[in-house]
């Protein structure tokens, strides 16, 4: 791609991006991975990120960042400051048990289940080890092809 395709891709993610209000529809966390996201289509620098950031803010979001620029003037003390106080208001205890608690339901496929049960799991721990997401997933799937799955493992083993 040429620089200006870059960029033209850059300017239209940028435009179409959903602005961060901090009402809880959207996590701190989501909004700072599309900000990356969209930032890398043209290697942005820190200071970049930090202009496209703000600059996606409204509602509440926009205000608490209005009362604290003087001292958020960074994008790492942005992410920081931004990651505290929006925080999800779930605890981890129960973002845990919805995690243990979902099973695959009878119309939905293996790669949703799967994308479902890691979504989960990082809410609970971004550095969650895989072998209790296996767990999880293992708990969860359809009992039909929890059979299928332990004939493979016999023969892998």
């Amino acid at each position: 791609m040429t620089d200006q395709a870059l960029m033209a891709c850059y300017k239209e993610s940028l435009i179409n991006m959903e602005k961060f209000n901090g009402d809880g529809t959207r996590t701190i966390d989501q909004f700072f991975c599309n900000i990356k996201r969209i930032g890398s289509i043209v290697n942005a620098q820190e200071y970049v990120l930090y202009c496209m950031a703000t600059s996606k803010l409204d509602a509440e979001a926009a205000r608490w960042y209005e009362n604290n620029s003087t001292i958020i003037t960074t994008w790492s003390t942005l992410k920081a400051a931004m990651t505290e106080r929006f925080k999800p208001l779930e605890s981890a205890s129960k973002a845990f048990q919805k995690l243990i608690e979902r099973k695959q339901q009878p119309d939905e496929s293996v790669t949703n289940y799967y994308d479902s049960i890691v979504k989960l799991g990082s809410k609970y721990d971004p550095k969650m080890p895989t072998k209790m997401i296996v767990s999880c997933l293992e708990n969860g799937i359809k009992t039909e092809l929890k059979t299928q799955i332990k004939r493979q493992m016999k023969l892998i083993s």
